[in-house]
């Protein structure tokens, strides 16, 4: 495991651990019953929900939901009759979905892997990936794309969201802490944390960790380069963030294995 990969392990361990992240807090009780008294609403970005009609493009309910633990949305698939399985590399964001699982008495299966090796499953295994925003902490999409491939049916959905790159030319401590402050562009792209350290121009946060931008080559062009055929695609915003003004600062898309 990089060294990059085992300090943001750490990272989201840690903030799971202490509730400290709004990705860390599981469903109550409640929350989980409404969710499934209504109409399948889950989140790949910030500010929209992944439309009903992709789902019903799928040709099964076999799901792996990638880096997306925290016993959020995996126990809502669960409970809407998906065969789900979580995939994360934290394993105290797997702990929130056994908790869930346990709770309500549905069945989720959880995996303690790292998207950035090979995926521990059989070929065409599953029906949908499901990946909320998680790329943004790896640097190289390469794998990532290649093993969702092979882990897919054909005719298999991939639904993945991912962070607009530009945002990350601005320093986010000003974005985010210093709203009167004027905003000045600091970054070229790709963002790459870990250069930027090796650098010395910046000092990672271990309440943040490391992320990394990517190009709309690496993120569109490397799941079509692996066989993927894109046929929807969405942007959204994160009103809490003042760049928003300006732009969309999430992007999600859909994809068929042909």
């Amino acid at each position: 495991m990089e060294k990059y990969v085992k300090f943001n392990q750490n990272r989201w361990n840690n903030v799971s651990r202490k509730k400290g992240n709004p990705y860390t807090v599981p469903l109550t009780s409640e929350e989980y019953k409404e969710a499934i008294e209504n109409e399948l609403s889950v989140g790949l970005t910030v500010g929209k929900t992944v439309p009903t009609e992709w789902f019903e493009k799928a040709k099964g309910k076999k799901l792996l939901g990638l880096a997306c633990g925290g016993g959020q949305q995996g126990p809502i698939f669960a409970g809407k009759g998906y065969e789900t399985t979580i995939m994360d590399f934290s394993e105290e964001q797997l702990t929130k979905d056994r908790l869930v699982a346990e709770r309500e008495n549905i069945q989720i299966d959880t995996v303690h892997a790292d998207m950035t090796k090979l995926f521990p499953f059989e070929d065409e295994s599953f029906d949908i990936i499901f990946c909320p925003v998680s790329n943004a902490y790896i640097s190289d999409l390469e794998n990532m794309w290649k093993e969702s491939y092979r882990v897919l049916k054909k005719g298999g959905l991939l639904m993945v969201g991912y962070m607009n790159p530009w945002i990350y030319m601005y320093d986010g401590d000003d974005v985010w802490d210093s709203p009167d402050k004027e905003l000045l562009l600091k970054y070229s792209l790709p963002y790459d944390s870990s250069e930027l350290e090796k650098q010395g121009n910046i000092e990672i946060n271990p309440e943040y960790g490391y992320e990394f931008s990517h190009t709309l080559e690496s993120q569109i062009g490397g799941q079509l380069k692996v066989g993927f055929a894109m046929i929807d695609f969405y942007e959204s915003k994160d009103n809490r963030n003042r760049l928003s003004k300006y732009g969309s600062d999430y992007l999600a898309n859909l994809c068929i294995k042909l």
